[in-house]
């Protein structure tokens, strides 16, 4: 997968890293009140330039994500590593760019709800869907 033109990549205090298609998926999905109280320490566009993260209305308004001038590719890719080392464990570290089409096309695949999933368990044990459940004969 190409990764969208306007992806960000954005950081927590606990240097987890949220990586969104675009800037309207960012603000869309980020919190107001957690920008205006700094839980997210930095934000990026995949090639390392520094984005601006505000809340102007405070908890109240929307999120507002901006374009600086400023570029600062090594402290992306130290981020990245850290996100790496602390949540990817096991996994070798990748570089901005492949993390960012990681994280999008693992948030991207198909989920299977919780339905699903005890539906499959049904069927694996009592057999091909709920009409083969076992029959209460003490009810007869």
């Amino acid at each position: 997968m190409d990764l969208p033109p306007d992806a960000v990549l954005v950081f927590d205090r606990d240097e987890d890293l949220n990586v969104f298609e675009s800037f309207v998926h960012a603000t869309n999905y980020l919190e107001a009140i957690d920008v205006s109280e700094g839980e997210y320490t930095a934000a990026y566009t995949p090639d390392g330039r520094v984005l601006a993260l505000s809340a102007p209305e405070a908890w109240k308004g929307p999120v507002v994500l901006t374009r600086t001038d400023g570029v600062d590719l090594a402290d992306l890719e130290r981020r990245v590593a850290r996100y790496w080392q602390l949540h990817q464990a096991g996994q070798p570290p990748c570089d901005p760019l492949q993390t960012a089409r990681f994280l999008i096309d693992r948030d991207n695949q198909p989920h299977r709800g919780w339905l699903k999933l005890f539906t499959a368990l049904l069927s694996r044990t009592f057999g091909n869907g709920p009409t083969s459940l076992p029959h209460d004969r003490s009810a007869e």
